[in-house]
């Protein structure tokens, strides 16, 4: 078995139905014993997604049959990455491609970093997917980008090679790093801008706050050492404002639920699905403490899980309290 999916939800099956239609053999690992039996019966999943090509897919909620696959994509959820990967066998002569975006809760750590420093695996067997590719799109055929990161460029391209389509099509990048937080943060500040778009404020006001909540990702990135060239890129630039500017974005929504007044914890209940920014904005922020880095709008997004802002309020944490230079190095 060449490939492996781990994770049957949006974005897994979307991964699924690509390398699929491209004459792949897949296993597709679900914990959900209803699930694994739909898919090895009909062809379905249990929300009625259709697997085309069937033959040539595996379902299990068995993790030592993953030990049979050469690569394994890995789409769960970032706030638990230690948890689940404990679950599974981890095989060091495979290769992790990870698609999840976010920080280890409990760890603080990025999930190539949770492989490399708990699990012993080899960063020249870790590849990042990431960019502007949300599921419901990608499920529509729409034209769609992807970055696969990593060491190894000629397996990079032999993996994109098997993933790319007429709309799903791989570029290649050596920064690790740059890929997997800028796939991190992007959500972070998705967040704001739902909120500031939900208070209606003017369109040079958005322009200014995505520009610096840009500015904040590549500062936070370049003191973890990622390349500042890599936020011109498409998991830069482009998942940011895909994300930021996507109302189909649970960040986004995440973010009007706090515009309407609501905390936290009532905008999670309002939006019931994970909202991988709320998590990873708390590991950020205290990073950026540990690291010396001012980002005020980080502060202000962490004070307002608690605290309800003004508009006027809102616009202030992007006024500096002097005349600064445009690009700056350091917050």
């Amino acid at each position: 078995m060449r490939y492996a999916i781990v994770g049957s939800g949006k974005f897994g099956r979307e991964l699924t139905r690509i390398l699929l239609n491209n004459g792949k053999k897949v296993l597709l690992f679900s914990r959900r014993a209803t699930e694994i039996d739909s898919i090895n019966s009909n062809s379905k999943s249990l929300t009625g997604f259709i697997f085309p090509n069937a033959q040539n897919l595996t379902a299990t909620n068995d993790p030592s049959e993953l030990s049979k696959a050469r690569y394994l994509f890995l789409t769960f959820s970032s706030k638990d990455i230690k948890n689940a990967l404990s679950s599974l066998p981890i095989n060091h002569n495979q290769t992790f491609i990870s698609c999840i975006k976010g920080f280890e809760n409990s760890l603080g750590l990025l999930p190539s970093e949770v492989l490399i420093q708990k699990f012993g695996v080899k960063k020249k067997n870790i590849i990042v997917l990431s960019g502007p590719n949300l599921s419901k799109e990608i499920a529509n055929k729409e034209l769609t980008a992807t970055v696969l990161a990593g060491e190894n460029n000629e397996l990079l391209r032999e993996i994109g090679k098997d993933l790319k389509n007429d709309y799903f099509i791989p570029f290649l990048s050596s920064d690790i790093n740059g890929v997997e937080i800028a796939g991190a943060l992007k959500n972070i500040y998705a967040i704001v801008s739902g909120y500031f778009h939900a208070k209606r404020v003017g369109e040079n006001t958005i322009g200014f706050l995505l520009t610096k909540s840009l500015e904040e990702i590549r500062i936070f990135s370049q003191a973890r050492g990622g390349e500042s060239e890599t936020f011109l890129g498409l998991s830069g630039v482009g998942d940011f404002f895909s994300t930021a500017l996507s109302k189909d974005s649970r960040n986004y929504k995440f973010g009007e639920c706090l515009a309407e007044g609501l905390n936290a914890e009532e905008a999670l209940k309002k939006i019931d699905d994970t909202v991988e920014g709320y998590h990873t904005s708390k590991v950020v922020y205290q990073k950026s403490i540990e690291l010396g880095l001012d980002l005020k709008i980080l502060k202000f997004l962490i004070d307002l899980y608690t605290m309800k802002k003004s508009k006027e309020e809102a616009a202030k944490i992007l006024v500096p309290d002097h005349i600064e230079n445009d690009i700056r190095s350091k917050l």
